[in-house]
């Protein structure tokens, strides 16, 4: 008894750029959060206030987008680096997943509802409603999104429009990737019925660090538009798309923008591409306010419709 009286207990420490110091156990860190159980209960605290971190024993560390890796490390020094035992030296910063199992599968996404003001074929004021999910696993991404709108004014519909996207990035080395996606659009007021684009080549994950995210792809494709008013047509592509993620403040404001771009390669002119750009600021507890700006573009847009819609958005959404 007085043996296992003497065996010291877990005693994790984090120590907060304010000077607040907690000990405990380290549950968690994911998608900028680091949960930390203490005494005065379970913290989730924002990964950039974090100045120092001690873990008791060994857990699984993933830098930057590289595989995680069983290791412990004592707290940081005054440089903000703590050595992994085995890894070395690395920024605390540096450091974008802990776990005490790993786990093979990553999540992270967020939906959103807001205000929207609309103007091009379509000028309306309206509610929105977004979603995204990223499935990850060492060697596999998976990405979907989902656009809807709907709107009546007057009793008079104003508005209807979809688009969806799904994304498959089967990594080759830890930035080059084989990729294979699909983009579907649906809008009355523009005359299409559906309009599916998919393609496959090849992309970079250029930068994969704390503040910015920047990926690169491209390749050969397919467009098949359907339209309600004009006979349907369908062309070979070659396509490019990219994201970029910018944070200006870590965990609090961060810049956005991602882009498709689909390009006739037979004979023909035709092309269109869609951009999404934007300001994201977190809240508390997961939630944030985002303002975006979305712009559509067709080359040749069926008779009597203009070739850019623009939308302008300001939402409340939940991040994980």
């Amino acid at each position: 008894m007085l043996l296992a009286a003497a065996l010291p207990a877990r005693a994790d420490e984090v120590k907060l750029a304010n000077g607040d110091r907690y000990t405990g156990e380290m549950i968690s860190l994911a998608n900028g959060v680091l949960t930390f159980k203490a005494d005065v209960g379970n913290l989730t605290i924002r990964w950039s206030d974090v100045t120092s971190l001690a873990v008791d024993v060994a857990v699984f560390v993933t830098v930057g987008d590289q595989p995680p890796i069983l290791t412990s490390f004592d707290a940081a020094d005054a440089d903000g680096k703590v050595t992994l035992m085995p890894g070395g030296p690395v920024p605390l910063a540096e450091i974008t997943a802990l776990s005490l199992r790993n786990s093979s599968w990553d999540f992270g996404g967020g939906g959103g509802i807001g205000l929207v003001q609309t103007s091009g074929n379509t000028d309306v004021n309206n509610l929105r409603l977004s979603a995204e999910l990223i499935a990850k696993t060492t060697s596999n991404r998976y990405t979907g999104t989902a656009i809807v709108t709907h709107a009546r004014d007057r009793g008079v519909e104003t508005a209807r429009n979809w688009s969806a996207s799904a994304k498959y990035d089967r990594f080759i080395t830890s930035r080059l990737f084989a990729t294979a996606n699909a983009v579907f659009t649906n809008d009355r007021f523009r005359d299409i019925d559906l309009r599916t684009a998919y393609g496959a080549g090849a992309g970079l994950q250029l930068l994969n660090g704390a503040r910015v995210k920047l990926t690169g792809s491209g390749g050969v494709g397919e467009v098949r538009e359907n339209f309600l008013s004009i006979p349907d047509d369908r062309y070979t592509a070659a396509y490019h798309s990219g994201s970029l993620t910018l944070a200006i403040v870590p965990g609090r404001a961060e810049l956005f923008h991602s882009h498709d771009a689909y390009y006739q390669i037979t004979q023909g002119d035709k092309r269109f591409f869609r951009t999404q750009n934007g300001i994201r600021f977190g809240l508390a507890a997961g939630f944030v306010a985002t303002i975006q700006q979305d712009l559509d573009y067709d080359k040749r847009p069926s008779p009597g419709r203009q070739q850019t819609d623009r939308t302008f958005s300001l939402s409340l959404g939940y991040r994980f």
